[in-house]
């Protein structure tokens, strides 16, 4: 989404949302996906399912610490009857047997603008739009920094875009380094320099 619309970056960085973010997630977290999705009149119930890969990537049993945070910010109107995202409360605390009922659902209804921020490992699905309309919203998932993002940012933003783009923004596309270690490092290299050749950081030493 940065590559097509850079207005995104106004929702990905809101100081707000990253405050929250910042009390979960260790420093130097990852933006690991940013995507409109667009509900059109007749689509039925997503799946219920959690953002946070945590759990695929290190085979980690549930329930367990979130390594993820997601947000959905309505751009137009979230209502009972025109899929509001349905979440699952506690649903984060649950062992991987456990389905959750009709019944558990809560629908996420609030004004076009508005955001909800949750925990990765709970679960979630997109309710049914049984509008004539569609439902438009955006959603921008951040991951710990030593997971693998859903979409490789690195190479979805073209350097030039990500270039343009705020130090905050830089650092969840990957242009950041997890200390100690001097982890994510390219070519014995900050990977900011690759975006600013003017920028000076410590380097590792090819001893």
């Amino acid at each position: 989404m940065l590559a097509k619309f850079p207005a995104a970056a106004t929702l990905i960085e809101h100081s707000l949302v990253l405050k929250l973010i910042e009390e979960i997630l260790p420093a130097n977290y990852l933006l690991s996906a940013a995507l409109a999705i667009n509900l059109h009149a007749g689509e039925t119930c997503q799946p219920a399912h959690t953002d946070d890969i945590a759990q695929n990537c290190l085979n980690l049993s549930k329930p367990h610490k979130p390594y993820g945070v997601s947000t959905m910010w309505s751009i137009d109107e979230f209502t009972n009857n025109n899929g509001a995202t349905e979440v699952v409360p506690g649903s984060h605390t649950w062992t991987s047997d456990r389905v959750p009922r009709d019944e558990d659902y809560v629908k996420i209804e609030m004004p076009a603008g508005s955001v909800v921020v949750f925990l990765g490992t709970l679960l979630h699905r997109g309710g049914a739009n049984h509008s004539k309309g569609s439902r438009l919203a955006i959603t921008s998932q951040y991951c710990a920094p030593g997971l693998r993002q859903i979409e490789n940012m690195a190479l979805a933003i073209p350097q030039k875009i990500a270039a343009g783009y705020s130090n905050r923004i830089q650092s969840m596309l990957d242009y950041s380094v997890i200390e100690p270690g001097f982890v994510g490092y390219v070519d014995g290299r900050h990977p900011k320099k690759l975006i600013d050749a003017d920028y000076h950081d410590r380097q590792r030493s090819s001893k």
